[in-house]
């Protein structure tokens, strides 16, 4: 899926209700005096409360949003939808950082190939420059060997 594709679906799945972060649906049961029992959803939150000198590290706590009835009811249902928008676009948008991320590292390792040519190519010049010094070296001491003979 491409960036331009998985960003199409994140705008497409925004347009419907997006639960908030850190909500999910939590159910309670109530056993009446006659022995019937009815089960109720509520949308749940979860929160940290502020650190205090009496509580440095406060545990995690939950609080009731939105009362959602029964399983039957259309709030119910939305919710389930809002949260399952909410899971696939948290889902969609760390698979677009990471295709960021690849490109990003692909375009900077492109970067360094362009400044940097690759070692094979550095040590093949390396050896041409040697063999051209070894054979300017040859001929200088061929020049050197008959000007001493010419002198002496």
């Amino acid at each position: 899926m491409s960036q331009a594709a998985i960003k199409a679906r994140i705008a497409q799945l925004r347009q419907g209700k997006v639960a908030p972060p850190n909500t999910w649906i939590g159910t309670t049961s109530i056993t009446k005096k006659n022995g019937k029992r009815y089960t109720y959803q509520r949308l749940m939150i979860a929160y940290y409360p502020p650190a205090t000198e009496d509580n440095p590290n406060p545990q995690r706590k939950t609080k009731m949003v939105q009362y959602l009835g029964t399983k039957e009811s259309t709030a119910y249902q939305e919710m389930v939808e809002a949260i399952k928008r909410r899971n696939e676009i948290q889902k969609l948008e760390k698979k677009l950082r990471n295709l960021e991320k690849q490109v990003s590292v692909a375009s900077s390792q492109r970067r360094q190939q362009d400044k940097q040519p690759a070692l094979t190519k550095l040590v093949g010049e390396l050896i041409a420059q040697v063999q051209g010094l070894v054979e300017e070296i040859a001929w200088m001491k061929e020049q050197f060997q008959q000007q001493l003979l010419t002198v002496t």
